[in-house]
């Protein structure tokens, strides 16, 4: 039996060992280099997610803490945030005017009009109402302005009942127009609620979208 005793060559033996550093170092990167290079972008994209979030999270926070300044300065001021009830809010709205109004002489509340432009919703009303003194009028002023349901006051007048009396001395009769907003999130539609007078306003400027050729237009 021939045994194969022939010793390696100088080249061949160069060849083994270039071919043994191939074979580790393949063995190197699909096993070490490459998982743990893995290892790495994924923990690195993981901390730049989480970034992400907390930049969000610290902006929610600052929000937040904005608001819960702004809800301590309203209180401590004594006057109260105004929100936008959902339609329709008439019976609660004519619930709160007779209790503002319960102290005056007199008065009368009257409806004139609704509209809708979008999801809010604008009542509008006029009112005339008989107190004592201009500050009882102030003061039934100041409750509609700053109470917890949106209104608007315009139009404030007041004249002397008497017209020998002065404003500032005698009983008065003061008169207004104000606006009630109401939002169409959460509320009900019914017969009462208008249309949306945006939506008709982009329906009439479609109806001008039109395509002409040069030329076709005469003067």
């Amino acid at each position: 039996m021939n045994v194969f005793t022939r010793e390696f060559t100088t080249r061949e033996k160069a060849l083994l060992l270039v071919l043994g550093v191939i074979v580790i170092a393949s063995l190197y990167y699909l096993f070490i280099f490459q998982p743990v290079t893995d290892g790495i972008n994924r923990a690195e994209s993981s901390a730049t997610d989480l970034e992400s979030q907390l930049t969000v999270l610290d902006a929610k926070v600052a929000q937040i803490q904005k608001m819960q300044k702004s809800m301590e300065e309203y209180e401590n001021s004594g006057r109260i945030e105004s929100i936008m009830p959902s339609y329709s809010a008439g019976k609660q709205e004519l619930v709160f005017l007779n209790s503002t109004l319960a102290s005056s002489d007199d008065y009368y509340v009257g409806f004139t009009n609704i509209t809708r432009e979008g999801n809010q919703i604008r009542r509008e009303f006029s009112l005339r109402f008989t107190v004592k003194t201009f500050q009882d009028a102030e003061d039934i002023i100041n409750i509609l302005e700053h109470s917890d349901l949106r209104c608007l006051i315009s139009d404030f007048s007041v004249k002397p009942i008497e017209q020998k009396e002065y404003v500032e001395t005698g009983a008065i009769e003061a008169s207004c127009v104000a606006t009630f907003y109401e939002t169409m999130y959460g509320g009900v539609p019914d017969a009462e609620l208008p249309e949306d007078s945006k939506q008709q306003d982009e329906e009439i400027i479609g109806t001008y979208e039109y395509e002409y050729e040069p030329g076709s237009l005469s003067k």
